[in-house]
């Protein structure tokens, strides 16, 4: 599942419960985060909200996602 959109408008509120959701049922999540600098404030947030829940998540920063798919390897 892809999200994308302004800042502050609920997409990792909305993905966390997802994730809730999904986790309850026995399947596993995780999230990768996309963002233009590495350790943005608001990346620390959602990284930490969602490993709360116990949600791995990786981080891909400085450029598309598409182009530093190998980063995750």
């Amino acid at each position: 599942m892809f999200a994308g959109g302004f800042l502050g408008v609920g997409k990792t509120t909305a993905l966390a419960g997802l994730a809730k959701r999904l986790i309850e049922r026995g399947m596993r999540v995780g999230f990768i985060t996309n963002d233009q600098a590495v350790n943005l404030a608001d990346t620390a947030i959602e990284k930490r909200m969602l490993q709360e829940l116990g949600v791995p998540v990786e981080e891909v920063a400085g450029g598309c996602f598409c182009c530093r798919f190998d980063d995750l390897a």
